[in-house]
């Protein structure tokens, strides 16, 4: 068993990148197999897992990694009861600047105390209050969208989770120059996170996500004293009152790098779920109809808490076949913290490692057609995903399993419900699907998605 006092000395270590005695190539000098990944990520790994089996080295995203393809090695990576697979440096290189001080940038110990802030935020409780908020926010923008000329429904739906997320995270009723300065420093942070040069140097992308950091950190950071003497619901209230185990208050900058990245993740990954669910039902308008006679036939003006459940059970298979096709987080990556052994290959300390959600979920051994849109597959008695506990893991697992989920699931029913008992989703004429997806850092069209919302 993996000792209670965690020696975290490796964070200094550089990346081994001497992986010439596992099977697979490296790709192109430099580059590997960076771009062609970047633009279809299963074309690559289906090649990789054919010709070299799960096991194989690579070059991807300008990093030599392993990568371990099927569900047995998601379970292997995110276990890990020997603590041998550093979450927080397998995102290092991408994500470290930006999540510095996140939830998801905390190893083993220290992950366990942070997890902590924020466990009584996504309490049954707090759930049943942040519903409430979250119809009041789409009530209030969701009726004009059908009034637009050209709706395009990404960055519609991002502004309304931008402003549910306000909402529920922070309390506010964020309007106009503040909402657009907040999502505008998103943005700019999550199209650094695949920059070429990572400087943060004047003129290049680098230093926009890195402004943007900057200036969500200020802003976070200046709320916590005054959640800290409010009596509010909203999460950073929560947040901002929590003690670690000696009783003392988290500081205001912790409480405010958690807000960050919780609120990315709230309302970014919804935004890329809900994108997607709308082009597939546009094009199964069977399946529209379905979930939408579901939502109506529970009489109500919306959908409640209790209704999340066993009265929603047609939306809750469209939203477990949307992430198995389109998961949230398409990679997990580690990196490990000292040398181990995998299926019998020898892997150094400080090696970058991948496990793969967005391939797994399509893999033919264990899905029946699995590039088609098809939610039945999770219907009683059919239930394809529980052939093995890690076959479907858009939320990961263990000890970093995404503490989110639920209320995830609960933002995502909230909104398509209200979305689909007013208006029927369709193509603009002419569209054609699929439309090109953007895989990284989350999945939507490229086209940002446009609709005719038909009014009902």
């Amino acid at each position: 068993m993996p000792s209670q006092s965690t020696d975290y000395s490796y964070v200094h270590a550089k990346d081994n990148r001497n992986l010439d005695h596992l099977p697979g190539k490296y790709g192109l000098p430099l580059i590997g197999y960076t771009f062609p990944f970047l633009v279809e990520p299963y074309a690559v790994l289906e090649k990789m897992y054919k010709q070299y089996g799960p096991i194989s080295k690579a070059s991807l995203t300008f990093n030599r990694m392993l990568v371990a393809l099927g569900p047995e090695y998601i379970k292997l990576l995110t276990l890990d009861p020997e603590q041998i697979f550093s979450p927080r440096m397998g995102y290092d290189g991408p994500l470290g600047d930006f999540f510095a001080g996140g939830l998801l940038m905390r190893d083993f110990g220290e992950h366990k105390i942070h997890r902590r802030i924020m466990q009584t935020a996504f309490k049954n409780d707090a759930m049943k209050g942040y519903v409430e908020d979250v119809h009041s926010v789409i009530d209030s923008s969701i009726n004009s969208w059908g009034q637009q000329a050209d709706f395009k429904f990404y960055p519609n739906v991002k502004e309304l989770l931008l402003d549910i997320a306000a909402k529920v995270f922070l309390g506010l009723d964020l309007e106009g120059p503040e909402t657009q300065q907040l999502n505008q420093d998103f943005l700019d942070m999550m199209a650094a996170t695949v920059a070429l040069i990572r400087k943060d140097w004047p003129g290049l992308l680098y230093r926009r996500g890195m402004d943007g950091r900057r200036g969500l950190e200020k802003f976070f950071i200046s709320l916590v004293g005054e959640k800290r003497q409010s009596d509010g619901r909203d999460m950073a209230s929560f947040f901002a009152k929590e003690t670690d185990e000696n009783g003392q208050l988290f500081s205001e900058k912790v409480v405010g790098e958690h807000l960050i990245f919780l609120l990315l993740a709230a309302h970014d990954t919804t935004t890329s779920a809900l994108t997607m669910t709308a082009s597939f039902l546009a094009r199964h308008q069977d399946w529209q109809d379905r979930v939408r006679a579901e939502v109506l036939a529970l009489n109500k003006p919306h959908i409640e808490f209790e209704d999340l459940g066993d009265n929603l059970k047609d939306t809750e298979m469209l939203f477990k076949e949307v992430l198995r096709l389109h998961p949230p987080v398409p990679q997990l990556m580690r990196r490990t913290v000292r040398d181990t052994e995998i299926d019998g290959h020898s892997v150094p300390a400080h090696t970058l490692i991948q496990a793969s959600p967005l391939y797994t979920h399509r893999m033919e051994e264990w899905w029946t057609n699995p590039h088609n849109f098809d939610p039945d597959r999770f219907a009683p008695g059919r239930e394809e995903h529980k052939k093995h506990p890690f076959m479907w893991a858009p939320f990961g697992g263990g000890a970093h399993k995404c503490i989110g989920l639920h209320f995830a699931g609960m933002l995502y029913k909230c909104v398509l419900a209200d979305m689909l008992s007013r208006y029927r989703l369709k193509f603009v004429d002419g569209y054609q699907y699929p439309a090109k997806v953007q895989h990284f850092p989350f999945a939507k069209p490229l086209d940002d998605m446009p609709l005719v919302l038909e009014k009902l």
